[in-house]
């Protein structure tokens, strides 16, 4: 049996059906709204690493890790302003084995590009302890760059969000954190807090496609870059809410292939590894060549019980990331 036939026999219906049961009617137009602010997430992470994906992952798992506690407690609102960065005292270091594991990337590759973001100077080696990103390095110029950015992504993102049907209700009443959201183009207050935990969803939703395709972070992501490029016409049209049930998706003739040059490139990955992965998926059946036009992850596929409940998955971690911005003083008033 290969192994995404064991994924597949792996997931019980029971458990399957209801969550079906509660799936709402715009799960679909919602996840695909929320994947594309992923990957405009993955490509500033990326300018900021002269154009190397992994270098940019293992930096962001490496400031994530460092101040993951502070993120998950009312620190996060302590340490939000943009311009209060969390002491170097109160990171705690990660080893490069953690960040191998979360990545699902062999520890010599991970190790190797650790290596050169010490070089580089972009994190520091504290004793046998691990690893962190200090303050010093995350207040660079390009980084204030690719923070500042974020922002505008993060709006786009509630934005389509709202296009897509999505019940802000529940956080439209402002609290006694909230904090109203500045003139077009300034940062908020709270800035640095908004900045942590969109983060952690982005991770956390990389994690939910890197699951989906063995733990392999980069299949995951050439997956969501392909899927996301033959359906952004009805994502960013008036078709969204048409295909917007868990059951109910775009037809193969509705998907525009994409190619592999294409991916490379949106990725910011070398041809030659986004080829071979891509020739793997179409050998496995994960993707389809259209012609000589390029390749579609099939509407077969995506209904199988594993990618359904990876897209279930991708909405929940959408509704953690709005309830979490609105604790951190994100002002939902006019969503």
């Amino acid at each position: 049996m290969s192994n995404d036939e064991s994924r597949e026999a792996a997931a019980p219906a029971d458990s399957m059906a209801a969550e079906l049961g509660q799936a709402p009617a715009n799960l679909r137009a919602v996840v695909r709204v929320g994947s594309e602010f992923l990957l405009r997430s993955v490509d500033t992470m990326v300018s900021t690493h002269r154009g190397n994906l992994l270098s940019a992952l293992v930096f962001s798992l490496v400031w994530m890790n460092n101040v993951r506690h502070i993120t998950q407690s009312s620190a996060n609102v302590e340490y939000g302003a943009p311009d209060e960065l969390p002491p170097d005292a109160l990171r705690h270091p990660v080893n490069v084995k953690t960040i191998a594991q979360q990545l699902g990337l062999p520890y010599e590759t991970v190790r190797r590009h650790a290596q050169e973001l010490i070089e580089a100077g972009d994190c520091i080696r504290v004793g046998k302890r691990g690893l962190i990103v200090t303050a010093a390095v995350l207040a660079q110029q390009q980084r204030l760059k690719g923070f500042q950015d974020s922002l505008p992504s993060l709006l786009r993102f509630l934005a389509d969000l709202k296009r897509a049907g999505y019940d802000f209700s529940p956080y439209r009443r402002p609290h006694g954190g909230t904090v109203p959201l500045p003139p077009q183009g300034g940062l908020p207050s709270n800035a640095r807090a908004l900045l942590r935990l969109g983060m952690e969803t982005i991770m956390h939703n990389m994690a939910t496609m890197a699951q989906l395709h063995g733990g392999d972070y980069l299949m995951g992501l050439i997956y969501v870059a392909i899927w996301i490029a033959n359906v952004h016409h009805i994502t960013t049209g008036a078709d969204n809410m048409r295909f917007g049930t868990v059951e109910e998706m775009p037809p193969d003739t509705a998907r525009r292939p994409v190619t592999v040059n294409a991916v490379a490139a949106s990725l910011k990955l070398p041809y030659e590894t986004t080829r071979r992965y891509i020739n793997r998926m179409v050998e496995t059946g994960l993707a389809v060549r259209v012609d000589n036009r390029g390749v579609i992850i099939p509407a077969a596929r995506m209904i199988r019980s594993d990618h359904i409940l990876a897209a279930i998955r991708a909405y929940h971690d959408v509704n953690t990331a709005i309830a979490d911005l609105y604790r951190a003083g994100f002002d939902f008033s006019t969503y």
